[in-house]
């Protein structure tokens, strides 16, 4: 979902400036007020993704069920887990700012507060049995190993299609990767895109497994990052 550029400095937490080769974007915690925004560039970026496509062929469907599929996850992230999203250039932004990309994480252990049961519910009642038979097996398929130990766990990493290859993705996965290596923890993530593979290649991740989605469905990866020594 994204295009790497090239790290240069590390700013103070929580308001994070990378510099890379084309741009200078922020990058910062994604505060409540800016929820709505992150969902949408989210949604665009997934409107092609072959697993996303998978499940939800149809448009009609895509656009019935992905907005509170996204939003749940965006909440359960910004409420307990770690939500980092990136806007271009280095000048100042206001609160209405399109936002250009969003990194989603777990933390080891699982999100800080779990979420209610009847919330996830709520959302796969609007699912047909076939989409939800589709999510099951793609979970228990792709899912990291329950012997992996403690781990970071990038959910969701997503670019505004408009700004992908500018580098926004890579700046905006980066503050976690950098807790991770000096935690001395790996990260996971899925990906059913083999140019993603390559691309997270880049950052440190290797393929962990590798599954072919039924009824046609895509290939899909399992990919592992070991922690970087710090120095």
């Amino acid at each position: 979902m994204f295009r790497p550029g090239l790290l240069l400095a590390t700013p103070p937490a929580n308001s994070l400036v990378w510099v890379h080769d084309r741009r200078v974007p922020t990058v910062r915690r994604c505060p409540p007020s800016g929820r709505d925004r992150a969902l949408a560039t989210v949604l665009a970026a997934f409107a092609t993704d072959p697993l996303l496509r998978w499940v939800w062929p149809g448009q009609e469907r895509y656009d019935g069920c992905a907005p509170t599929f996204f939003g749940l996850l965006l909440d359960l992230r910004i409420e307990a887990g770690e939500v980092w999203v990136a806007q271009p250039e280095s000048t100042e932004k206001s609160v209405d700012t399109a936002i250009g990309s969003v990194a989603m994480w777990d933390p080891p252990g699982g999100l800080y507060l779990p979420a209610a049961a009847e919330r996830w519910a709520g959302v796969h009642a609007g699912f047909t049995a076939a989409e939800r038979a589709a999510w099951a097996f793609y979970d228990d398929a792709l899912g990291v190993p329950a012997t992996a130990g403690a781990h970071w766990y990038l959910g969701v990493l997503a670019t505004d299609p408009a700004r992908q290859g500018t580098g926004l993705g890579r700046a905006v996965a980066a503050p976690m990767l950098a807790a991770a290596d000096r935690a001395g923890l790996p990260a996971y993530l899925e990906t059913a895109s083999d140019t993603n593979v390559a691309i997270y290649r880049r950052l440190g991740f290797e393929v962990a497994r590798e599954v072919d989605l039924p009824d046609g469905g895509p290939r899909c990866w399992l990919m592992r990052r070991d922690p970087l020594e710090v120095a």
